[in-house]
């Protein structure tokens, strides 16, 4: 086993050889928690001769389940081919018997998400539950959960004033603290604006009947795995025995993203033997939003005072500047475990800072900088390809700037053309980070621009969400009465109760007025004569001055946002997402509302032609900061550093949602592998007004030593 651990360091080799029982391994980002999960499992297997058919392997992603299975089989192989071959040189016979395990064998580990280990007990148990279940239970996704609740809302004639999406977070939020429909405070109230005893009344009532179908449908939810799992170990002692035999040592990564119905799960499982083993960085906990309970990691010393816990702190990731700002940022945080990271790792470069003007010169500054850094070896030397240019953004790149950088006439190997520009051969170095879905918007436009191809991860592009496309099918549909396929988005949207007969009815009477919307109001009825009179006295004549104003009146009049606003945190996003459309819809205020709707849908329409750039391998990364955990680029670039966003000002009441922020900068900053670029802005529009917007406490603790400031020409 000795050669087996010669590759970690002597904090992994401490953890991953660690004694029975319960341990705890607080890996800071980049410390190789993934290398020790793998040599944990092959030592119990190797050395403390557990049985793969014994270990319970728990992740939270089955991306993460199969890379950790690879490792461990590839680990386990070489070792054995090692060994082989240091005895055939020996003179010494190899003994077969040395080999307790078969490598083929290792499959029988038990791994998995939460999730999908959940679902496989409840397979062969949930009858035992007594619900009326059986082992084919169908399990539906959210959008099947949606649809059972929206008929329900429809059928308790509610539907006009709740959102399925509503019910849909507080069931979930209830599940996950493994309460019963009839127990209200685990619902946290009701969504702002509305009465609380109607709600949690309404609520109730709505949960139970869910419930009941449900069980009709011989259907479970995501959240009923755990839940129910749960349920099973605390009322079926025989049951719980039979798993805590059976799964003699379980091994968790991610343990700082836990739920209350997870923790719970593990403890049960555990209670037994003790040998419990999670990984995991409090300074990590970003899904809190999700029912993750960082108090959960914290407070593993206190639920198990037997346990070790084990600190790797050596980052082989990020440079030691990188490491050095991100532990000062962290340092904000008054909720976590001290720990400090290091690194072999040379000092590296500073931190770029940049002050942009507003959201689009930080985008354009983003780009330019990418283009602007590539290198690549010519006549033995590293050179530069081209300097950098924060604005004019660079020729062939952005030119709708009208100005222009041309480009050598001959160009290094890594540089390939595509329709005439030039494009990095290395994009998928370079990550751009950002706290909400809406930003991402100018950065497409400035990429779609240049003809630069990217990639979305954690989200869809912006012109392609749900909300983004039915506000611009009212906007469609008031500039052309026969877009019938912007009809059949927005007749039903918000719920009207208008459905797939009424809606081929609509059509022939369409058809046969020749779009007459007023004569098909005069004849209609319920659900079909809102949407049209709603048409009819808004949409056609609307008293508008310019296209932000006409969105105004639509959204309103329709509905729209009164359904999006609903108290829920997805419709807290959606609208978002719609405030960034009324900042691109700003760009026409100076036109009457009719030219200006022109011009954006045929802007927009453009900006959704990306067909071509999906198939493309050679991307610029663009995503989230929760999407971000668990991945690292050569080149990060994180922006939107301002109050408000990042932290966002829907944390500034709460200092528990406040320190989830700070961990958000942390884990963006800790993705850097040898450069972090910063940025915000001094304006930065804001439903369609261009705002002073105030530099993020973030950038005010980096110490200014380890910072370069990017000068600007065009700050005012």
């Amino acid at each position: 086993m000795h050669d087996l651990l010669s590759d970690l360091n002597d904090k992994q080799r401490e953890a991953a050889t660690a004694p029975l029982g319960p341990v705890l391994v607080l890996a800071g980002a980049g410390s190789g928690k993934t290398r020790v999960l793998t040599y944990r499992l092959a030592y119990l297997i190797r050395e403390k001769l557990f049985k793969p058919e014994e270990i319970l392997a728990l992740t939270f992603t089955n991306k993460a389940a199969g890379e950790m299975r690879d490792r461990i089989e590839l680990l386990l192989r070489s070792q054995r081919s090692e060994v082989r071959s240091q005895t055939a040189e020996a003179g010494i016979r190899f003994p077969q018997t040395d080999i307790r395990v078969p490598t083929s064998e290792f499959r029988n580990i038990t791994m998995g998400t939460f999730h999908s280990v959940c679902a496989r007990i409840l397979r062969r148990q949930i009858q035992e539950l007594q619900r009326g279940y059986d082992q084919n239970f169908t399990i539906y996704d959210e959008d099947d959960s949606l649809k059972v609740l929206k008929q329900i809302l429809i059928e308790k004639h509610l539907a006009d004033k709740f959102r399925p999406q509503v019910f849909r977070y507080y069931i979930s939020q209830a599940k996950n603290r493994l309460a019963a429909p009839a127990d209200l405070s685990p619902y946290g109230g009701s969504p702002e604006g509305r009465d609380n005893s109607f709600f949690g009344e309404t609520l109730q009532d709505v949960h139970a009947e869910y419930e009941k179908r449900l069980r009709k449908h011989n259907a479970l939810d995501f959240d009923d795995l755990l839940k129910l799992v749960c349920e099973l170990f605390s009322n079926r002692p025989k049951i719980l025995r039979k798993y805590q035999d059976k799964f003699k040592y379980v091994l968790v990564d991610e343990y700082q993203d836990t739920n209350y119905a997870q923790y719970m799960m593990l403890k049960l499982l555990v209670s037994e033997h003790q040998n419990l083993f999670v990984v995991g960085d409090d300074a990590q906990s970003i899904y809190g939003f999700r029912g993750a309970n960082m108090q959960n990691i914290l407070d593993f010393k206190k639920d198990f005072p037997l346990s070790q816990v084990i600190m790797l702190e050596q980052n082989y990731r990020s440079t030691q500047n990188i490491l050095d700002a991100a532990s000062k940022i962290i340092g904000l945080n008054p909720f976590q475990y001290e720990k400090k990271l290091w690194t072999e790792n040379a000092g590296g470069s500073k931190i770029n800072l940049y002050e942009a003007q507003d959201e689009v010169d930080e985008a354009e500054w983003v780009v330019s900088r990418i283009v602007g850094s590539q290198r690549s070896e010519v006549g033995g030397q590293t050179a530069e390809v081209r300097e950098v240019v924060y604005t004019p953004i660079l020729d062939n790149f952005l030119k709708y700037q009208g100005k222009f950088h041309p480009l050598p006439q001959s160009l290094p190997p890594m540089w390939g053309r595509e329709g005439g520009g030039v494009i990095p051969q290395n994009l998928s170095d370079f990550v751009v980070l950002y706290r909400t879905h809406a930003q991402s918007r100018p950065f497409e436009e400035v990429l779609l621009s240049a003809g630069i191809p990217y990639q979305i991860i954690g989200g869809i592009k912006f012109y392609e969400r749900k909300e983004i496309k039915d506000v611009l099918a009212y906007l469609r549909l008031t500039l052309n009465p026969r877009d019938l396929v912007s009809l059949s988005r927005v007749i039903n949207t918000p719920a009207r109760g208008i459905g797939p007969a009424t809606f081929k009815d609509v059509v022939k009477a369409l058809l046969k007025y020749d779009f007459d919307y007023a004569r098909l109001f005069a004849n209609a009825e319920n659900g079909v004569k809102d949407f049209f009179g709603l048409y009819v006295r808004g949409m056609r004549l609307p008293k508008a001055k310019n296209l932000m104003e006409l969105m105004e009146l639509l959204i309103a009049r329709s509905g729209y946002k009164d359904s999006l606003l609903d108290g829920s945190e997805e419709g807290e996003t959606r609208w978002e997402n719609i405030k960034e459309l009324f900042n691109v819809a700003g760009k026409y205020k100076n036109m009457s509302w009719d030219k200006g709707l022109s011009a954006f849908l045929e802007e927009a329409a453009l900006m959704t032609n990306l067909d071509s750039l999906e198939e493309e391998k050679n991307r610029l990364i663009l995503m989230t900061l929760h999407s971000a955990k668990g991945l690292e680029f050569p080149e990060v670039f994180l922006v939107g550093l301002e109050e408000g966003l990042l932290p966002h000002s829907r944390s500034m009441d709460s200092p528990e949602e406040l320190a989830e922020e700070i961990r958000l900068a942390y884990v963006g900053m800790t993705r850097a592998m040898q450069n972090l670029h910063l940025s915000h802005a001094r304006l930065r529009q804001t439903y369609g007004e261009l705002k002073r917007a105030v530099p993020s406490r973030i950038i005010k603790a980096i110490p200014k030593k380890l910072i370069a400031k990017i000068p600007n020409s065009n700050v005012q």
